[in-house]
């Protein structure tokens, strides 16, 4: 009942997260596929920061390096990427997902679910061993995440604030760049 610090920093939940082991029963296997998915992670940063999401779009930026390293560089052995991942994914995919509905609404924050969905699909085959279904579903987490964001603010096509004034607001709000 009494949730401590300490209790908190037992738990198996918070050393799993802070853990530099791999949760691949299959060693070190890198998936070109999967690494390939990582860069995705890039696309939608010019799209965030025309819309005045700096966070967001740093976030990416930094799980772009460590998606890289943990999903495909250092995969199924011991890494501190794993950590940065564990800890820079859910703050890219929160911060993403504030962004959304901030600026785009509720509907557009829920189609976030289809991500979701193939991250655990991506688990559900990760804990049975399944390396090639693990391969599709972790992509697809990639690629949905990522696709939904770009599709989200190029449909949109908000400038942000940030921008007014400027002499790149032209620019920004030229809709032929999309």
């Amino acid at each position: 009942k009494n949730l401590t610090l300490r209790k908190v920093a037992n738990s198996i939940l918070f050393k799993k997260r802070l853990s530099r082991q791999s949760s691949l029963s299959w060693g070190h296997k890198p998936s070109p596929l999967i690494g390939a998915s990582c860069f995705l992670f890039l696309l939608p940063i010019p799209l965030l920061l025309r819309a005045c999401c700096p966070l967001p779009a740093f976030f990416l930026g930094c799980v772009t390096v460590s998606s890289y390293f943990s999903d495909h560089v250092y995969t199924g052995v011991e890494s501190w990427a794993h950590i940065a991942d564990r800890v820079l994914a859910p703050l890219a995919f929160a911060s993403n997902l504030h962004s959304i509905y901030a600026h785009h609404g509720a509907v557009w924050a829920l189609s976030s679910l289809a991500a979701l969905k193939c991250h655990v699909w991506a688990n559900y085959y990760s804990k049975r061993g399944m390396y090639d279904e693990f391969v599709i579903w972790h992509s697809m987490w990639h690629a949905v995440g990522v696709g939904l964001i770009v599709v989200c603010f190029a449909v949109n096509g908000r400038v942000g604030e940030c921008w007014e004034g400027s002499r790149w607001e032209v620019i920004l709000n030229d809709h032929s760049m999309i």
